[in-house]
């Protein structure tokens, strides 16, 4: 077989004399293919008889020394398709950190104030069930729940479901230990629960038949009326809470015949021992006596959470958000006159832009919550506040809550002496637990979404630096079997469930992951301690940077991710503390998390000039780590606006010290082309491989190399609310798509396009740069949704069908990366693996044996559409993109050569039906006819 047979071309020009310096990466430089070759043979004068150069003198190396050379150089192509981070030992590295980057390229508003009084004093507060209040006189033993609280709650609440289990184990058992962390509505549940159950207190005067416990007393006119049920349901004080396991019996005494008691057990273990079981025995049975109930509200995380385990405890179910939120709505509209007020408030309960300002999901919000959300909204339907002022407190509420939890919470107490130990282990840290407890919640809002145990793992090495503040040259212990993840997940308003993790081999695999309920919280956290907490500020920046070197990509990246977020909310203290440090490590990994972090730090202005004020004087530095990591982070293409300047400072850094750090300039021109501006930095380095020094040739046949070889999420990141400097938006329905092109035998037809013009003039008619108009860049959101969509596809192909004004240049690009001696291995490898992908695309799942979309008949579907595009969609850009890098008759002998390979591959070998379907889409489009290759010389 020939190529005068297939394509119908003429046959290409002869074996040309070996170029150097520039000239070895020209066009030219063909090597020759012979059939039944495994590899190609270049097929030059120099070969031939050792001579090179346009005035044959013989080359004054010696052969040896000759082949050494070309070893080496070729040793460079077969590298460059290592990513970065290839000597840390986890393959796939670099893949799953660019993954895990656009996940957690969250926006953290931990910039703004999040104080939530206004005083610095207060006489007393309410917050969500817990009352906080100052007493100017002893306070009794008990304290009476008024009767007109007690109302409004029969007319307010909203029982969860498993209420009814509740109540039948409070009537069975007389004491309930009630769980759930502070604010879920645990109090009101327990008041509502005694209401309920102590019903039968309340009855007319003996005269009506019936007596009850309780006071006569005369009515207006002398006679008797209804029994005073004051004292059916009391609280115990919190200065007698001891009472409950020095006397018992003396705590069930004061409850009234009939009645209930409230106890709110605290969360600290200062000053107090929790109950035992055998405790609440004693307390059950003289209650049983009177006829009476309790029911002990308990957090899972405080020193009495144990008892939630035994016989008495239930752990408190969440109260009905959204129904709750729809009545609490009603019952603030009642007085509208406008009929319609509801159906708006109803709909502004819906609206995106209401539910991403409050953060929170609406089912995950706190009773007290729903009331001040329901009363927001009632006031701006009644035109009382406006947008504005309705979606800045809906935001709110979740500072509020951070506030909450950190409120003295986070920071150990004066340590206590133990009884009976001495010495330095004579100091126990009560507040050890909560400690804990805060570490999981800024572990969490760090790693939001990832596997429980990464979470975990990280929240004990962050307590163990907050600890080792507070008491240092002590070790600090870890609890092992003491752990309550049910309760500390309620208390921490999070959520386990079962997620996918791409950590071991590339391969999505199930595991248990755990996230906030809501968005807003995360940064709420983060914002908390880094504002309010200084002093929390050094253990959190050492446990980040120690995050830098955890092996797990999901850990590491988000770590930096947040670290360049909260650099930006002090960027002389976060630069200094957390990107300086790590920018000059020996440690890759390390510059990866700095790059990283400078990325983040970039997302806006003032921050993104100085960060490349930065950047670009680290392009230049005498500190090689330097260098490598201003490379890194000029590929994300956020800090340096000018693609022609950031693709010079790559080249700099690439060319210097004898090509030490080309392999990461490569890596970071190519995350140049992975985006909107792919036809700017493919037609700078069009121009570079034409025109270019011998530096500028060098990183452009590494970056072709690079394009062959990865994946797009290899490379790409989402650019969406980079700045306010990106092009304007489209809506992803114009994006270029080949849901428009027809099946048709031997080749396809690109929707919108002619087949011969994809992107205008062709690469061969690249000019020099001043003659050049400038190349427009494509808008973002339409490049983020269709390279998303795009995942898994080839880096090359993606690009070339997303961005229209990249098709050509990268055609020429990758037809001179196959070309050249030196990088055409590389190349053809790369090659192999698009004809690999597109043939498992283009396979019709379900058929018996191995059926193609383009064997199906006319009219037939030709394939099952997902969320990822119609099947043979890869192929069909493939045949679209593969005649523009096929210039003559040898590219053509490459191509069937390589396809032979593929069919007589011992392993998975490629069906000689699909095999002849490219060779026959490439014969109908002409190419090869007429030598583009050497017009292009």
């Amino acid at each position: 077989m020939s190529g005068q047979n297939e394509y119908g071309g003429a046959e290409g020009a002869g074996a040309q004399d070996a170029p150097t310096g520039q000239d070895r990466w020209r066009a030219g430089d063909e090597p020759s293919w012979q059939d039944g070759e495994r590899r190609p043979v270049p097929d030059s004068a120099e070969d031939a008889d050792g001579e090179a150069g346009p005035g044959g003198a013989r080359d004054r190396m010696g052969e040896a020394e000759r082949a050494e050379q070309r070893d080496r150089q070729e040793q460079r192509f077969r590298e460059a398709t290592r990513d970065p981070l290839a000597d840390s030992g986890v393959p796939g590295e670099a893949r799953a950190a660019a993954r895990v980057q656009r996940a957690a390229q969250a926006r953290f508003d931990i910039r703004g104030n999040s104080s939530v009084f206004d005083r610095t004093s207060f006489d007393r507060a309410h917050f969500g069930d817990v009352y906080i209040g100052a007493r100017d006189t002893g306070a009794p033993v008990f304290g009476d729940v008024p009767e007109d609280e007690l109302d409004r709650l029969r007319q307010v609440y909203r029982a969860p479901a498993g209420y009814p289990t509740l109540k039948r184990a409070l009537r069975a058992r007389r004491v309930l230990v009630l769980g759930g962390p502070p604010g879920t509505g645990r109090l009101t549940t327990g008041l509502c629960l005694l209401d309920e159950v102590t019903a039968a207190a309340r009855s007319t005067a003996p005269g009506a038949g019936t007596s009850a416990p309780g006071t006569a007393e005369p009515d207006d006119r002398g006679g008797t009326g209804v029994l005073l049920t004051r004292g059916r349901v009391t609280r115990l004080a919190p200065s007698d809470l001891g009472r409950l396991t020095a006397d018992p019996g003396a705590v069930a005494d004061g409850v009234p015949d009939g009645g209930g008691l409230l106890v709110q057990l605290p969360a600290s273990a200062a000053g107090f021992t929790a109950p035992q079981e055998l405790h609440l025995d004693a307390l059950a049975a003289r209650l049983a006596a009177k006829g009476a109930y309790a029911v002990l509200v308990v957090s899972p995380t405080s020193p009495a959470g144990h008892l939630l385990q035994g016989r008495y405890g239930l752990p408190c179910p969440p109260a009905p958000a959204g129904e709750l939120l729809e009545w609490q709505l009603v019952r603030h509209l009642a007085d509208c006159p406008d009929p319609d007020a509801l159906g708006r408030g109803e709909q502004i309960l819906k609206h995106p832009l209401f539910l991403d300002a409050l953060g929170i999901l609406p089912e995950a919000l706190r009773p007290s919550e729903t009331e001040l959300v329901a009363e927001r909204v009632a006031q701006h339907v009644r035109g009382e506040v406006s947008r504005d002022e309705l979606l800045d407190s809906c935001g709110h509420i979740a500072r509020r809550q951070a506030r909450e939890w950190f409120s003295g919470a986070a920071d150990p107490l004066p340590p206590t002496p133990a009884p009976d130990r001495e010495g330095a282990d004579a100091f126990m840290d009560d507040a050890a637990a909560r400690v804990r407890e805060a570490s999981f919640r800024i572990a969490l809002a760090v790693l939001d979404g990832e596997a429980l145990s990464s979470v975990a793992d990280a929240a004990e090495l962050l307590a163990q630096q907050i600890l080792a503040v507070r008491m240092p040259g002590r070790a600090h212990g870890r609890p092992v079997f003491a752990e309550d993840l049910d309760g500390l997940l309620a208390a921490c308003r999070a959520e386990a469930r079962t997620g996918e993790e791409v950590s071991v081999g590339g391969v999505a695999v199930p595991v248990r992951t755990v996230s906030y309920r809501g968005t807003a919280l995360a940064g709420s956290v983060l914002a908390e301690v880094w504002h309010r907490h200084h002093a929390a500020r050094g253990p959190l920046v050492r446990w980040l940077r120690g995050l830098a070197g955890d092996p797990r990509p999901q850990v590491w990246v988000r770590a930096a991710v947040v670290a360049g977020e909260l650099a930006t909310a002090d960027l002389g203290y976060g630069f200094a503390e957390l990107i300086r440090p790590l920018s000059a490590a020996e440690d890759t990994r390390r510059r990866y998390f700095a790059a990283t972090a400078l990325h983040q730090a970039a997302g806006r202005e003032p921050h993104r000039s100085a960060v490349r004020g930065v950047v670009e004087d680290w392009a230049d530095a005498p500190v090689p780590a330097l260098r490598w990591t201003a490379a890194l982070a000029l590929g994300s293409g956020r800090i340096v606006d000018d693609t022609r300047r950031a693709m010079e400072l790559l080249c700099g850094i690439g060319g210097r010290d004898d090509g030490a750090h080309a392999l990461v300039a490569s890596f970071g021109a190519t995350r140049l082309v992975a985006g909107s501006r792919a036809g700017e930095a493919a037609t700078v380095l069009c121009e570079w491989a034409e025109h270019g020094t011998d530096e500028q040739i060098d990183l452009t046949m590494l970056c072709a190399v690079r394009l062959f070889c990865a994946r797009t999420d290899d490379m790409w990141q989402a650019e969406s609310g980079d700045g306010p400097d990106e092009p304007p938006a489209e809506s992803a329905l114009s994006a270029p798509s080949f849901a428009g092109r027809v099946w048709r035998p031997g080749g396809v037809r690109l929707a919108g396009r002619t087949p011969g013009q994809p992107g205008g003039a062709g690469p061969h008619a690249l000019t020099r740069t001043d003659e050049r108009p400038p190349v427009p860049r494509a808008p973002v959101a339409t490049t983020d949704a269709e390279l998303a969509r795009r995942a898994h596809w080839p880096l090359a192909l993606a690009v070339a069908v997303t961005v229209e004004s990249a098709a050509e240049p990268l055609a020429d690009l990758l037809w001179r990366a196959l070309a050249n001696r030196l990088s055409h291995e590389a190349a053809t490898e790369g090659l192999a693996t698009w004809l690999r992908a597109a043939e498992a695309d283009a396979a019709v799942p379900g058929v018996p044996g191995r059926a193609y979309v383009f064997e199906q008949a006319a009219g037939e579907s030709p394939a099952d559409s997902d969320a990822a595009g119609p099947r043979g969609e890869i192929l069909q850009a493939l045949l679209w993109l593969l005649p523009r890098m096929i210039r003559g008759r040898r590219d053509a002998e490459r191509l069937r050569w390589l396809l032979r390979l593929l069919v007589d591959a011992p392993e998975e070998p490629m069906t000689a039906a699909f095999a002849r379907h490219v060779v026959a889409a490439m014969a109908a489009t002409g190419r090869g006819q007429g030598g583009r290759g050497e017009e292009q010389r």
